[in-house]
């Protein structure tokens, strides 16, 4: 899974507009609201609805590490009751094991969703992100639409 750019099915933009793949679902981020679109329909959340949690999860790597993952730890594919490796096993080979950020984002309305990244501090700085944008709607939605002074009605004497 990569995050990257795109535009919903059906959907003109004027802008690359960040999309997450998350298995059948692709998420799009708008500015005002997330956009979860699957093969049945599309739904919207807001941003001010999303719960966010943040965690890290240790896992052992039996094919290839990626290249921005930290490996934090080894151990052996066959192990016995000691931690060592198991000598009955003649192809027990030493693994990585690797630290990942777990990203879960939900919300009230259905949307339920563990991403995992190899890299770590991803999901805090998209979870800042996403905080941000929450902020700004809910401060302009506050704030009454004004005019600049060369669009508003002139006032008759």
């Amino acid at each position: 899974m990569r995050i990257g750019q795109g535009s919903p099915p059906r959907i003109k933009t004027n802008i690359a507009v960040p999309m997450i793949p998350t298995g059948r679902q692709t998420l799009y981020l708008f500015p005002d609201r997330i956009l979860v679109v699957d093969s049945t329909g599309v739904g919207a959340v807001s941003y001010s609805e999303l719960a966010v949690q943040i965690d890290t999860s240790r896992f052992v790597e039996d094919e290839g590490v990626p290249n921005d993952a930290q490996v934090v730890d080894r151990t052996w594919r066959y192990v016995n009751k000691s931690g060592g490796p198991d000598r009955r096993f003649a192809n027990n080979r030493e693994l990585p094991v690797c630290l990942y950020e777990e990203f879960r984002i939900t919300s009230g309305r259905g949307l339920n969703e563990l991403l995992q990244f190899s890299r770590c501090g991803v999901g805090a700085c998209l979870e800042k992100a996403m905080r941000k944008v929450a902020h700004f709607i809910q401060n302009r939605q506050r704030t009454p639409n004004k005019q600049p002074v060369a669009n508003r009605p002139m006032k008759k004497p």
